[in-house]
């Protein structure tokens, strides 16, 4: 399964395409600008989508990155749509707003982190590395988020 990289600055795609496959994620590694997600149908058997910068998308993704950030529409929307069209098994969230509602949103949706960018590439790539292991990278203040247990120390709850 490829790996996706939702992004609209085009000089960080190229940057982090090498760093990414250099850590060995799924190949081939897909970049996309956000808009691709607003054109395109969810994958299903009966969709049949047009090659875009190299490469079909008839799989769902392995590992997706999606940076929200600039973006003038509510970027849970994006997210919804990221869900919806990939179904990604893993995938991190970048943001220049990254705040409570974004975070839980990306959270609930099956996110398995959220970095606050403009960020190094090698934070990125570290992020990137450990979602790919199966681990989860959200900032502190998500843990303000969890609903504290009776005996006052913070627990998370499954839905």
């Amino acid at each position: 399964m490829p790996t996706y990289l939702i992004a609209s600055n085009e000089m960080m795609c190229r940057t982090l395409v090498r760093r990414l496959e250099a850590l060995g994620l799924p190949r081939p590694i897909r970049w996309r600008a956000p808009q691709w997600l607003h054109e395109s149908a969810p994958l299903t058997a009966a969709a049949r989508p047009t090659p875009l910068h190299g490469g079909e998308d008839t799989d769902p993704a392995d590992v997706a990155l999606i940076d929200c950030s600039g973006l003038e529409d509510d970027p849970r929307k994006l997210l919804d749509q990221l869900q919806a069209r990939l179904a990604p098994r893993r995938w991190l969230v970048l943001s220049d707003r990254l705040d409570a509602s974004l975070i839980l949103h990306a959270a609930l949706l099956g996110a398995s982190g959220c970095l606050a960018v403009p960020a190094p590439a090698e934070l990125v790539c570290a992020a990137t590395a450990l979602v790919w292991a199966g681990g989860q990278c959200f900032p502190r203040m998500a843990l303000s988020l969890l609903p504290a247990s009776p005996s006052g120390s913070i627990a998370a709850t499954s839905t």
